[in-house]
């Protein structure tokens, strides 16, 4: 069997195949229980998108936002949240890698040790549930929002999507950096992220203007949907939706910077 001694790029993306089809396999051993955790996850996102339905048909819009708006914004953080733990998994349980010692096997193995931490877990039924639900959010808002279907309109929906995984991915990793100085990070990722994530659920606009701010410079949710529905839906000459992949890319190398520089620091828990 050929060896992948020169870690080449093409190499890791073999291994990196190889592991995900591994995780199918062991999933689909237990068929049925894999199949009611990807229906508690769609029921549980599906309350969510119910409860926003049930506030338009009362108040009609929100903040001039009608339905078709709003899943259609709501439908980015689905579909960009669905391929990030296809691929951020291992990042989001790192803590218990950490502590359970299975970092410390990481380190012992000739291959990057980051890789590893994604490659190894991945929550893919979740990630079926989660997508499957923004897609069908997606087709549903984007056939009633009258956006029209063009070359950039397209090229700027993958675009932001692809930004999107980098910005969830990249809020993900710092509080699992921070673990290699705090060791218990689970209470930070929950603030960062989970917590955070909710304000996007609706337009920032509805916020005061510190939420904003904190949503738009300093945990920056808000380029994830927000920004790039307004400029699909207004048709604006606004540079925030080409700034989702751009910001995308700095915060996640920013976060993989605190990664490398953690690393260092590891000290195993001992176990």
């Amino acid at each position: 069997m050929r060896t992948f001694s020169k870690h080449t790029f093409s190499e890791y993306l073999v291994l990196y195949l190889r592991f995900i089809a591994m995780t199918m396999k062991a999933r689909m051993s237990y068929k049925l229980n894999t199949f009611l955790l990807s229906a508690a996850v769609l029921c549980r996102e599906c309350v969510t998108v119910i409860t926003l339905y049930l506030m338009l048909q009362k108040f009609s819009t929100i903040n001039g936002w009608d339905i078709s708006q709003l899943l259609f914004m709501y439908s980015f953080v689905f579909l960009s949240y669905s391929l990030c733990i296809v691929m951020f998994t291992g990042v989001r349980e790192f803590e218990t890698t950490v502590q359970q010692g299975e970092f410390d096997t990481y380190l012992t193995k000739p291959m990057n040790a980051f890789f590893q931490v994604i490659s190894r877990k991945s929550d893919i039924m979740a990630a079926m549930a989660h997508g499957g639900l923004g897609l069908a959010m997606f087709i549903y808002a984007y056939s009633n929002a009258h956006i029209p279907v063009t070359l950039s309109s397209t090229f700027a929906i993958i675009a932001v999507i692809a930004g999107g995984i980098l910005i969830q991915g990249a809020l993900l990793l710092i509080p699992a950096a921070m673990t290699f100085w705090i060791t218990k990070s689970r209470e930070m990722q929950s603030l960062i992220f989970y917590q955070m994530r909710g304000f996007i659920a609706y337009p920032i606009t509805i916020y005061p203007k510190v939420i904003q701010l904190l949503l738009t410079f300093v945990i920056p949710l808000a380029f994830v949907n927000y920004y790039p529905a307004t400029y699909l839906f207004e048709d604006s000459k606004s540079p925030l939706l080409y700034l989702t992949p751009a910001v995308g890319l700095i915060l996640f190398s920013l976060s993989l910077l605190l990664w490398r520089i953690g690393v260092t620091k590891y000290k195993s828990t001992g176990h």
